[in-house]
C-alpha cells in the first residue's frame, strides 16, 4: 500500500501572528510612580524590543509609549526634517526632549518620570489604551473630558472609514 499524501495547509499559530496593541485597561500607579503594563501588551511586544519602551508626551494631553523598534521609525522620520527650519527644529524638540527609555521590570512595571505624569495630569489611576503600534496613557478624567468635547460625528468616522476601505 502506498503512503497517504499529506496536505499542506496554511495554519497559523499564535507564535506566527503579529500581535498589536488593542483594548483599554485601567491600572493604578504605585507609590514609586510605577505602572504595570497589561500582560496582553507585554505579550504583544516583539522580543527585539528587549522589554523596552520609549515614553514621551502625546499631541493630546496624554503620554505615548512606543516600543523601541517603533520609536526608531519615529526618529528616522524626525531626522528627515530640516535642522535649518525653525518650525522643524521646534517640532523635533517638542517630541524628543521629553522622550525617556523605560524597561519594564520582572513584574511588568515601568517607572514614569514625574514631569510626564504632571503633563498628563496623572495622579493615581491610568487608562492604558492600545493604539495598534503604540500605547496611550491617560488620566481617566482627562480622557472623559476629551471624549465629551470631541467634535466628531458618525459621518466624520464614516468618511475616515471609507478612506481606508474599512
Amino acid at each position: 500500500m502506498g503512503e497517504i499524501p499529506t496536505l499542506s495547509c496554511a495554519m497559523t499559530t499564535m507564535d506566527n501572528l503579529k500581535l498589536s496593541f488593542t483594548g483599554e485597561y485601567t491600572n493604578s500607579l504605585d507609590q514609586k510612580h510605577r505602572l504595570s503594563i497589561p500582560v496582553k501588551f507585554r505579550k504583544a511586544l516583539d522580543p527585539i524590543n528587549d522589554r523596552t519602551f520609549v515614553i514621551t508626551r502625546g499631541f493630546d494631553p496624554c503620554l505615548i509609549l512606543y516600543p523601541v523598534a517603533e520609536w526608531n521609525r519615529v526618529e528616522e522620520q524626525l531626522s528627515q526634517l530640516s535642522s535649518i527650519r525653525g518650525q522643524h527644529r521646534n517640532f523635533v524638540r517638542s517630541i524628543v526632549r521629553h522622550a525617556t527609555y523605560l524597561q519594564y521590570d520582572s513584574q511588568g512595571r515601568i517607572a514614569i518620570p514625574d514631569n510626564l505624569l504632571e503633563f498628563a495630569s496623572v495622579i493615581k489611576d491610568v487608562n492604558v489604551i492600545g493604539m495598534i503600534n503604540k500605547i496611550e496613557l491617560w488620566a481617566p478624567e482627562v480622557l472623559d473630558s476629551q471624549d465629551s468635547s470631541a467634535d466628531v460625528t458618525a459621518i466624520d468616522f464614516e468618511d475616515l472609514a471609507n478612506e481606508i476601505n474599512f
